[in-house]
Parts: C-alpha cells; structure tokens; sequence
C-alpha cells in the first residue's frame, strides 16, 4: 500500500509539474515565432517583426545597417514591393529573414506598408 502512496506523491510533485513547464515553454517558443500570424495590418506587424532593428520611421539600431528611407531604398533598387517582401522573407546583409513568422500574404501586407510609409517620408 505504502508504494501506491508514494507513486501518487511521485506524480504529483514531479511529473505534473514537469509536464505543466513543458507546454508552457512549448506554448511560448509557438508564440515567439508565430506572433506575426494572426496579424493582418502593416503597422502591427511591422511593430512586432521589424521595429527592434527599424525604429523611428525606418531607421536602423545597428550601424552600417540600411535604412527604410525612400531614397536609401530607391539607391539600391528596392523601392517596390516584391522587393521587400523578398527581404522580409529571405533577409538581406545582416537581416535575417521572417518567413516563419510572417503567414497569410503577410509578407506582401508588410511591404506595402513599408513602401507607403517611405513614401510619406515616416510621418
């Protein structure tokens, strides 16, 4: 009897718990790399994926990164739209790319946004 006590404690105090970490790290690391897919506007988007590195209307943290001015993006010929939306997917330079986390023609929705928002010179 004794045994069949201490197995339940045993679950309890270990396998639960350990189980319960597991889908929650689980849980997060879906949410980490999928947070961009139930997004459907630009702007969120752009928040979430791209802002650590492009903040203020474009601009780069890193230095000798490029920026998202219209004319940066116009001297290296990739002021349209499948053009960044290749360098959202694949990355470009020390980019890396967001393929896995941009779903739904979100890459396409992300781009326009980018390009519009050039154009307006980052209000």
């Amino acid at each position: 009897m004794g045994g069949i006590n201490q197995m339940k404690i045993f679950k309890f105090l270990f396998v639960i718990p350990v189980i319960t970490l597991i889908i929650i790290f689980q849980t997060s690391l879906h949410n980490r790399y999928l947070m961009a897919s139930d997004i459907r506007d630009g702007e969120t988007i752009f928040r979430n994926v791209c802002a650590g590195c492009h903040v203020r209307g474009g601009s780069v943290v890193l230095k000798g990164s490029k920026s998202l001015k219209l004319s940066d993006l116009e001297k290296r010929g990739i002021a349209d739209v499948n053009s960044i939306t290749k360098i959202a997917n694949d990355g470009i330079g020390f980019m890396k790319g967001y393929k896995n986390k941009l779903r739904d023609r979100e890459d396409k929705v992300l781009a326009r946004w980018i390009i519009q928002n050039a154009e307006k010179g980052w209000e």
